[in-house]
């Protein structure tokens, strides 16, 4: 099912390039119909058959007349993306690509008349790394293994769900919208959610998608696992996506197993320390217990991989594991954080049974 978009324009030319970039790279998602002239534009609009309206501030439409349409912005040049007398304001010399991330968010927003689903149907492969300690380099081996699969070609998202992660520390990439706007859909049960998860990822030069962090850690707080399960659900069902790599702490209870049971694998990232591999061992024989409880299997999809492992006595590899091992990975010093994910991307053998 396509957008059913309507875009009026006194400029032809501006209006021609938009409708002809949207056309090109968009054309399974939205059908356009656009207008120079506004009583054209009002008479077609009148009919109660378009999904999203765009019209120049310069049109002749004011913002009481706008809003009777329904999910309507105004393009607008050299503004910044704000609101007006409850109107979207659109700066409409951005790159187009953007316009078409506020499109999918003016349709998803308050829900939407007829089922939508963006790009391509599939369902993706998730991929949890996280580690039973903190500070074991978890959150920068999965950014590696998001960088691996866009260089293997796989449409790839990276998805941070820690609670004071930063995705911005390892991808960068422009947009509009963070994170925290996803998660006021899910809370507000009338938008789409997977709309707004398509207009609010970014791009990394890398060919990795993620979302930018939320603007305060404490949105983060607001996500439960209602929450996350029913994201994870809308990514592998319908974006497209062939591997949805997931960063997120580790927590040790019965509805966390749950979620990790919607993996199709796990990564447990370890240094090898005393202190690590000993919590590493108790958090493994509580898991036992709780896929017992709730009739799962958890530990079976798992893999331990030995990061910023010594050859000295500070690191030592745990003794009579039935968990495959990846590798071990050295440490890295001397480097910036994205020097590093670089370096892991490169590794050889490391990435072979995933």
């Amino acid at each position: 099912m396509q957008i059913r978009l309507v875009i009026g324009d006194r400029d032809q030319r501006y209006l021609d390039n938009l409708v002809r970039y949207l056309e090109m790279n968009h054309m399974d998602t939205l059908e356009i119909v656009s207008f120079s002239r506004l009583e054209l534009f009002r008479e077609y609009v009148a009919s109660g058959t378009a999904d999203v309206i765009l019209a120049d501030e310069g049109f002749g439409v004011d913002a009481k007349e706008l809003g009777k349409y329904g999910k309507a912005g105004y393009l607008c040049g050299g503004a910044p993306d704000t609101k007006q007398d409850g109107a979207r304001r659109i700066a409409k010399f951005k790159k187009p690509d953007l316009i078409y991330k506020d499109i999918l968010d003016l349709y998803a927003e308050g829900g939407s008349r007829r089922t939508f689903r963006a790009g391509n149907r599939g369902s993706g492969k998730l991929t949890l790394v996280t580690g039973c300690a903190g500070g074991t380099g978890a959150s920068t081996f999965a950014a590696a293994l998001a960088r691996k699969y866009a260089f293997c070609g796989k449409k790839t998202l990276y998805l941070n769900l820690e609670l004071t992660g930063n995705s911005a520390d390892f991808f960068s990439g422009n947009g509009n919208y963070r994170f925290e706007d996803v998660i006021f859909a899910l809370k507000s049960q009338r938008a789409d959610v997977l709309l707004k998860m398509e207009s609010a990822v970014r791009t990394d030069r890398s060919g990795v998608y993620f979302f930018e962090p939320c603007s305060t850690a404490m949105y983060m707080l607001e996500l439960t696992q209602d929450d996350i399960l029913k994201i994870l659900d809308e990514l592998t069902k319908g974006v497209g996506y062939e591997e949805i790599v997931v960063d997120m702490d580790f927590r040790l209870s019965g509805d966390a197993v749950e979620i990790l049971a919607r993996m199709d694998q796990i990564i447990l990232v370890q240094d090898g320390g005393e202190t690590s591999n000993s919590k590493f061992l108790r958090t493994m024989e509580a898991l036992k217990i709780l896929e017992k409880q709730g009739r799962t299997d958890v530990t079976g999809n798992m893999f331990l991989l030995y990061n910023r492992f010594s050859s000295s006595k500070s690191s030592s590899e745990i003794p009579g594991l039935t968990i495959p091992v990846l590798g071990k990975i050295p440490p890295i010093k001397y480097a910036l954080t994205r020097e590093i994910v670089e370096y892991m991307t490169g590794l050889p053998n490391i990435f072979d049974r995933l």
